[in-house]
Protein backbone atom coordinates (compact mmCIF):
# COMPACT_ATOMS: atom_id res chain seq x y z
CA UNK A 1 0.00 0.00 0.00
CA UNK A 2 2.98 2.50 0.80
CA UNK A 3 3.80 2.34 -3.10
CA UNK A 4 0.35 3.17 -4.10
CA UNK A 5 0.24 6.07 -1.53
CA UNK A 6 3.68 7.29 -2.93
CA UNK A 7 2.07 6.64 -6.20
CA UNK A 8 -1.35 8.74 -5.89
CA UNK A 9 0.58 12.04 -3.96
CA UNK A 10 3.67 11.98 -6.89
CA UNK A 11 1.04 12.50 -9.50
CA UNK A 12 -1.04 15.17 -8.28
CA UNK A 13 2.19 16.69 -6.73
CA UNK A 14 3.51 16.98 -10.26
CA UNK A 15 0.20 18.47 -11.94
CA UNK A 16 0.31 21.13 -8.99
CA UNK A 17 3.95 22.45 -9.75
CA UNK A 18 2.93 22.63 -13.26
CA UNK A 19 0.41 24.87 -12.03
CA UNK A 20 2.62 26.77 -9.94
CA UNK A 21 5.05 27.65 -12.82
CA UNK A 22 1.47 29.15 -14.78
CA UNK A 23 1.29 31.23 -11.69
CA UNK A 24 5.00 33.06 -12.19
CA UNK A 25 3.78 33.25 -15.91
CA UNK A 26 0.99 35.36 -15.20
CA UNK A 27 2.08 37.32 -12.42
CA UNK A 28 5.64 37.82 -14.97
CA UNK A 29 2.97 39.35 -17.49
CA UNK A 30 4.12 36.19 -20.28
CA UNK A 31 0.78 34.41 -19.98
CA UNK A 32 -1.48 37.68 -19.86
CA UNK A 33 -4.89 37.26 -20.55
CA UNK A 34 -4.71 38.11 -24.38
CA UNK A 35 -1.92 35.84 -24.56
CA UNK A 36 -3.74 32.87 -22.64
CA UNK A 37 -6.99 33.62 -24.93
CA UNK A 38 -4.86 32.69 -27.98
CA UNK A 39 -3.27 29.68 -26.55
CA UNK A 40 -7.04 28.76 -25.61
CA UNK A 41 -7.82 28.95 -29.38
CA UNK A 42 -4.62 26.48 -30.33
CA UNK A 43 -6.13 23.92 -27.47
CA UNK A 44 -9.42 24.44 -28.98
CA UNK A 45 -9.29 24.03 -32.78
CA UNK A 46 -5.68 21.72 -32.42
CA UNK A 47 -4.09 20.01 -29.97
CA UNK A 48 -7.79 18.64 -28.32
CA UNK A 49 -9.35 17.28 -31.31
CA UNK A 50 -5.48 15.33 -32.11
CA UNK A 51 -5.36 13.68 -28.96
CA UNK A 52 -9.36 12.82 -28.88
CA UNK A 53 -8.86 11.26 -32.24
CA UNK A 54 -5.85 8.87 -31.70
CA UNK A 55 -7.29 7.46 -28.23
CA UNK A 56 -10.81 7.25 -29.62
CA UNK A 57 -9.95 5.67 -32.86
CA UNK A 58 -7.13 3.27 -31.57
CA UNK A 59 -9.92 1.63 -28.84
CA UNK A 60 -13.29 2.17 -30.15
CA UNK A 61 -13.47 -1.28 -31.79
CA UNK A 62 -17.12 -2.66 -32.20
CA UNK A 63 -15.80 -5.47 -30.11
CA UNK A 64 -14.47 -3.34 -27.08
CA UNK A 65 -17.50 -1.71 -26.58
CA UNK A 66 -19.13 -4.58 -26.74
CA UNK A 67 -17.58 -6.14 -23.81
CA UNK A 68 -16.72 -3.58 -21.78
CA UNK A 69 -20.26 -1.31 -22.07
CA UNK A 70 -20.05 -0.86 -18.74
CA UNK A 71 -17.24 1.47 -19.03
CA UNK A 72 -19.05 3.39 -21.56
CA UNK A 73 -22.30 3.66 -19.24
CA UNK A 74 -20.54 4.26 -16.48
CA UNK A 75 -19.28 7.62 -18.07
CA UNK A 76 -22.71 8.66 -18.81
CA UNK A 77 -23.90 8.30 -15.16
CA UNK A 78 -21.00 9.79 -13.34
CA UNK A 79 -21.72 12.73 -15.03
CA UNK A 80 -25.42 12.36 -14.04
CA UNK A 81 -24.87 12.21 -10.48
CA UNK A 82 -22.00 14.77 -10.91
CA UNK A 83 -25.19 17.04 -11.84
CA UNK A 84 -27.19 16.06 -9.26
CA UNK A 85 -25.23 15.94 -6.45
CA UNK A 86 -23.21 19.39 -6.67
CA UNK A 87 -27.12 20.55 -7.30
CA UNK A 88 -28.21 19.53 -3.99
CA UNK A 89 -24.84 20.58 -2.12
CA UNK A 90 -24.94 23.73 -4.22
CA UNK A 91 -28.60 24.68 -2.83
CA UNK A 92 -28.15 23.36 0.65
CA UNK A 93 -24.80 25.78 1.25
CA UNK A 94 -26.25 28.90 -0.21
CA UNK A 95 -23.44 29.68 -2.32
CA UNK A 96 -23.80 32.80 -4.77
CA UNK A 97 -25.53 32.13 -7.85
CA UNK A 98 -22.34 33.19 -9.81
CA UNK A 99 -20.90 30.29 -8.87
CA UNK A 100 -23.25 27.79 -9.86
CA UNK A 101 -22.14 26.73 -13.31
CA UNK A 102 -18.71 26.05 -12.39
CA UNK A 103 -19.39 24.66 -9.58
CA UNK A 104 -21.65 22.09 -11.16
CA UNK A 105 -19.19 21.46 -13.69
CA UNK A 106 -16.20 20.77 -11.38
CA UNK A 107 -18.18 18.02 -9.61
CA UNK A 108 -19.28 17.03 -12.83
CA UNK A 109 -16.15 16.08 -15.21
CA UNK A 110 -13.56 14.72 -13.68
CA UNK A 111 -10.12 14.32 -14.80
CA UNK A 112 -10.74 10.93 -16.77
CA UNK A 113 -7.55 10.85 -18.68
CA UNK A 114 -4.26 12.71 -17.47
CA UNK A 115 -4.53 11.77 -13.96
CA UNK A 116 -5.87 7.95 -14.19
CA UNK A 117 -3.78 6.73 -17.17
CA UNK A 118 0.01 7.33 -14.66
CA UNK A 119 -2.01 6.33 -12.00
CA UNK A 120 -2.67 3.18 -13.38
CA UNK A 121 0.34 2.34 -14.88
CA UNK A 122 2.45 2.36 -12.01
CA UNK A 123 -0.67 0.45 -9.96
CA UNK A 124 -0.32 -2.15 -11.98
CA UNK A 125 2.67 -2.01 -12.21
CA UNK A 126 3.91 -2.47 -8.08
CA UNK A 127 0.42 -3.39 -6.76
CA UNK A 128 0.83 -7.09 -5.50
CA UNK A 129 -2.65 -8.03 -6.53
CA UNK A 130 -1.26 -7.41 -10.85
CA UNK A 131 2.24 -8.29 -10.08
CA UNK A 132 2.13 -11.81 -11.96
CA UNK A 133 -0.50 -10.13 -14.44
CA UNK A 134 1.93 -9.24 -17.19
CA UNK A 135 -0.98 -7.77 -19.35
CA UNK A 136 -2.24 -5.26 -16.55
CA UNK A 137 -1.03 -2.17 -17.57
CA UNK A 138 -2.13 -2.47 -21.41
CA UNK A 139 -5.59 -3.62 -19.95
CA UNK A 140 -6.39 -0.58 -17.78
CA UNK A 141 -5.29 1.96 -20.94
CA UNK A 142 -8.09 -0.05 -23.21
CA UNK A 143 -10.38 0.14 -20.22
CA UNK A 144 -9.83 4.00 -20.05
CA UNK A 145 -9.68 5.28 -23.43
CA UNK A 146 -13.36 3.02 -23.57
CA UNK A 147 -14.39 5.15 -21.12
CA UNK A 148 -13.68 8.33 -22.73
CA UNK A 149 -16.16 6.95 -25.26
CA UNK A 150 -18.93 8.44 -23.60
CA UNK A 151 -16.74 10.85 -21.40
CA UNK A 152 -15.17 13.28 -24.29
CA UNK A 153 -18.30 13.89 -26.26
CA UNK A 154 -20.27 14.68 -22.97
CA UNK A 155 -17.69 16.89 -21.78
CA UNK A 156 -17.80 19.32 -24.74
CA UNK A 157 -21.89 18.43 -26.04
CA UNK A 158 -22.94 19.39 -22.55
CA UNK A 159 -20.30 20.99 -20.38
CA UNK A 160 -18.88 23.50 -23.02
CA UNK A 161 -21.93 25.01 -23.86
CA UNK A 162 -22.76 24.76 -19.74
CA UNK A 163 -20.18 27.22 -18.87
CA UNK A 164 -21.14 29.89 -21.58
CA UNK A 165 -23.82 31.12 -18.98
CA UNK A 166 -26.45 31.04 -21.87
CA UNK A 167 -29.10 28.88 -22.72
CA UNK A 168 -29.32 26.71 -25.20
CA UNK A 169 -31.55 29.07 -27.77
CA UNK A 170 -29.41 31.78 -27.30
CA UNK A 171 -26.44 29.53 -28.14
CA UNK A 172 -24.84 29.44 -31.68
CA UNK A 173 -24.30 26.51 -33.68
CA UNK A 174 -20.06 26.88 -33.06
CA UNK A 175 -20.32 27.18 -29.14
CA UNK A 176 -22.16 23.61 -29.31
CA UNK A 177 -20.34 21.57 -32.22
CA UNK A 178 -17.32 22.66 -31.13
CA UNK A 179 -13.84 20.99 -32.44
CA UNK A 180 -13.28 18.85 -29.74
CA UNK A 181 -17.23 17.38 -30.47
CA UNK A 182 -16.23 16.95 -34.11
CA UNK A 183 -13.30 14.83 -33.36
CA UNK A 184 -14.46 13.02 -30.98
CA UNK A 185 -17.14 11.66 -33.31
CA UNK A 186 -14.52 11.74 -36.13
CA UNK A 187 -12.23 9.47 -33.96
CA UNK A 188 -15.22 6.71 -33.04
CA UNK A 189 -15.80 6.34 -36.71
CA UNK A 190 -12.27 5.62 -37.44
CA UNK A 191 -11.66 3.24 -34.37
CA UNK A 192 -15.49 1.70 -35.35
CA UNK A 193 -15.34 1.28 -38.99
CA UNK A 194 -12.71 -1.67 -39.85
CA UNK A 195 -11.77 -0.54 -43.23
CA UNK A 196 -10.49 3.27 -41.75
CA UNK A 197 -8.84 2.00 -38.80
CA UNK A 198 -6.71 0.37 -41.01
CA UNK A 199 -5.41 2.83 -43.15
CA UNK A 200 -4.34 4.87 -40.16
CA UNK A 201 -3.70 2.61 -37.23
CA UNK A 202 -1.50 -0.29 -37.22
CA UNK A 203 2.37 -1.05 -38.21
CA UNK A 204 1.36 -1.06 -41.51
CA UNK A 205 -1.20 1.44 -41.69
CA UNK A 206 -0.73 3.87 -44.77
CA UNK A 207 -1.28 7.03 -43.07
CA UNK A 208 0.04 5.96 -39.88
CA UNK A 209 2.02 9.11 -40.41
CA UNK A 210 -0.83 11.52 -40.16
CA UNK A 211 -1.18 9.61 -36.36
CA UNK A 212 2.17 9.93 -34.93
CA UNK A 213 1.47 13.47 -35.71
CA UNK A 214 -1.10 14.06 -33.61
CA UNK A 215 -0.12 12.49 -31.26
CA UNK A 216 2.83 14.17 -30.67
CA UNK A 217 0.51 17.42 -30.87
CA UNK A 218 -2.35 16.10 -29.08
CA UNK A 219 0.66 15.43 -25.71
CA UNK A 220 1.33 18.99 -25.97
CA UNK A 221 -2.27 19.68 -24.59
CA UNK A 222 -1.57 18.96 -20.77
CA UNK A 223 1.50 20.89 -19.30
CA UNK A 224 -0.04 24.24 -21.88
CA UNK A 225 -3.44 23.41 -20.12
CA UNK A 226 -2.00 23.35 -16.32
CA UNK A 227 -0.01 26.53 -16.99
CA UNK A 228 -3.12 28.55 -18.33
CA UNK A 229 -4.62 27.12 -14.99
CA UNK A 230 -1.72 28.36 -12.82
CA UNK A 231 -2.21 31.82 -15.17
CA UNK A 232 -5.64 32.42 -14.25
CA UNK A 233 -4.97 32.26 -10.64
CA UNK A 234 -2.50 35.16 -10.56
CA UNK A 235 -5.96 37.22 -11.59
CA UNK A 236 -7.99 38.82 -9.14
CA UNK A 237 -11.55 37.53 -9.00
CA UNK A 238 -13.95 40.39 -10.41
CA UNK A 239 -15.67 42.55 -8.50
CA UNK A 240 -18.40 40.65 -7.26
CA UNK A 241 -17.32 37.71 -7.44
CA UNK A 242 -15.95 36.10 -3.94
CA UNK A 243 -16.20 32.85 -3.10
CA UNK A 244 -16.96 32.11 0.42
CA UNK A 245 -15.06 29.35 2.48
CA UNK A 246 -17.92 27.24 1.95
CA UNK A 247 -17.79 26.79 -1.65
CA UNK A 248 -13.92 24.89 -1.38
CA UNK A 249 -15.58 22.96 0.69
CA UNK A 250 -18.81 22.00 -0.90
CA UNK A 251 -16.72 21.42 -4.48
CA UNK A 252 -14.31 19.48 -2.82
CA UNK A 253 -16.47 17.72 -0.87
CA UNK A 254 -18.75 16.57 -3.83
CA UNK A 255 -15.86 15.53 -6.29
CA UNK A 256 -13.87 13.82 -3.94
CA UNK A 257 -15.72 12.59 -1.51
CA UNK A 258 -19.55 11.84 -2.50
CA UNK A 259 -18.36 10.95 -6.46
CA UNK A 260 -16.28 8.08 -4.71
CA UNK A 261 -18.70 6.77 -2.92
CA UNK A 262 -21.15 6.96 -5.78
CA UNK A 263 -18.36 5.33 -8.19
CA UNK A 264 -17.57 2.61 -5.66
CA UNK A 265 -21.24 1.85 -5.17
CA UNK A 266 -21.79 1.68 -9.21
CA UNK A 267 -18.45 -0.69 -9.70
CA UNK A 268 -19.46 -2.88 -7.08
CA UNK A 269 -23.10 -2.96 -8.30
CA UNK A 270 -22.11 -4.31 -11.38
CA UNK A 271 -19.66 -7.24 -10.02
CA UNK A 272 -22.02 -8.43 -8.25
CA UNK A 273 -24.99 -8.27 -11.53
CA UNK A 274 -22.11 -9.56 -13.65
CA UNK A 275 -22.52 -6.56 -16.31
CA UNK A 276 -18.49 -6.97 -16.77
CA UNK A 277 -15.44 -9.24 -17.13
CA UNK A 278 -14.51 -10.76 -14.16
CA UNK A 279 -11.44 -8.83 -13.97
CA UNK A 280 -10.47 -6.45 -10.75
CA UNK A 281 -9.00 -4.12 -12.96
CA UNK A 282 -12.16 -3.22 -15.12
CA UNK A 283 -13.71 -2.09 -11.83
CA UNK A 284 -10.98 -0.44 -10.17
CA UNK A 285 -10.88 1.58 -13.55
CA UNK A 286 -14.13 2.56 -12.73
CA UNK A 287 -14.16 3.40 -9.32
CA UNK A 288 -10.63 5.80 -9.68
CA UNK A 289 -12.59 7.51 -12.76
CA UNK A 290 -15.14 8.50 -10.15
CA UNK A 291 -12.55 9.64 -7.55
CA UNK A 292 -10.14 11.76 -9.84
CA UNK A 293 -10.16 15.80 -9.05
CA UNK A 294 -12.01 17.90 -12.06
CA UNK A 295 -11.05 17.84 -15.77
CA UNK A 296 -8.65 20.92 -16.67
CA UNK A 297 -10.22 21.31 -19.65
CA UNK A 298 -12.43 23.25 -17.88
CA UNK A 299 -10.58 26.11 -17.50
CA UNK A 300 -9.94 26.25 -21.21
CA UNK A 301 -13.74 26.15 -21.51
CA UNK A 302 -14.03 29.21 -19.69
CA UNK A 303 -11.43 31.17 -21.10
CA UNK A 304 -12.81 30.11 -24.56
CA UNK A 305 -16.44 31.40 -23.42
CA UNK A 306 -14.68 34.93 -21.33
CA UNK A 307 -16.56 34.20 -18.13
CA UNK A 308 -15.62 32.84 -14.94
CA UNK A 309 -12.33 32.04 -15.54
CA UNK A 310 -10.40 33.46 -11.89
CA UNK A 311 -13.56 31.62 -10.24
CA UNK A 312 -12.72 28.25 -11.83
CA UNK A 313 -9.12 28.35 -11.55
CA UNK A 314 -9.53 28.95 -7.86
CA UNK A 315 -12.04 25.74 -8.19
CA UNK A 316 -9.53 23.82 -9.56
CA UNK A 317 -6.64 24.40 -7.73
CA UNK A 318 -8.56 23.74 -4.17
CA UNK A 319 -9.84 20.45 -6.02
CA UNK A 320 -5.99 19.61 -7.07
CA UNK A 321 -4.66 20.59 -3.43
CA UNK A 322 -7.19 18.25 -1.55
CA UNK A 323 -6.70 15.20 -3.81
CA UNK A 324 -3.44 15.17 -2.50
CA UNK A 325 -4.27 13.20 0.98
CA UNK A 326 -8.39 11.78 -0.24
CA UNK A 327 -7.19 10.39 -3.41
CA UNK A 328 -4.08 8.75 -1.56
CA UNK A 329 -6.80 7.57 1.00
CA UNK A 330 -9.30 6.50 -1.87
CA UNK A 331 -7.35 4.87 -4.25
CA UNK A 332 -5.52 2.65 -1.14
CA UNK A 333 -8.53 1.94 -0.19
CA UNK A 334 -9.93 1.08 -4.01
CA UNK A 335 -6.79 -1.21 -4.23
CA UNK A 336 -8.22 -3.10 -1.22
CA UNK A 337 -11.20 -3.85 -2.27
CA UNK A 338 -10.40 -5.13 -5.72
CA UNK A 339 -7.60 -7.10 -4.42
CA UNK A 340 -10.25 -9.18 -2.55
CA UNK A 341 -12.43 -9.27 -5.53
CA UNK A 342 -9.59 -11.19 -6.78
CA UNK A 343 -9.29 -14.12 -4.73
Amino acid sequence: MKEIALCSILSVIKLVLVVLVGVWLGRKGILDKPTRQHFSKILMTVMLPSLLIVSLGRNAQIHNIGQWWMLVVSGGLFVLFGFLVSELVFRFLHLPEHLHRGFCAATAFGNSSYLPLPLMMTITATAPVFLNDTTAGERSFAYISVYLLSHSPLLWLIGFPYLSGKSIRELKWNQIISPPLVSSFIGLMMGAIPWLNRLFFGNSAPFGIVVSTMEMIGKAIFPLALMLLGSNLSEKLPAGEKMPLRSFVGVTACRLVLMPIIGFATAMLAWWIGLGPKDPLFYLVIMTESAVPAATNLIVMTQVHHKGEATMARILLCEYCMAVPLLTITMTFFLYTVSALGR
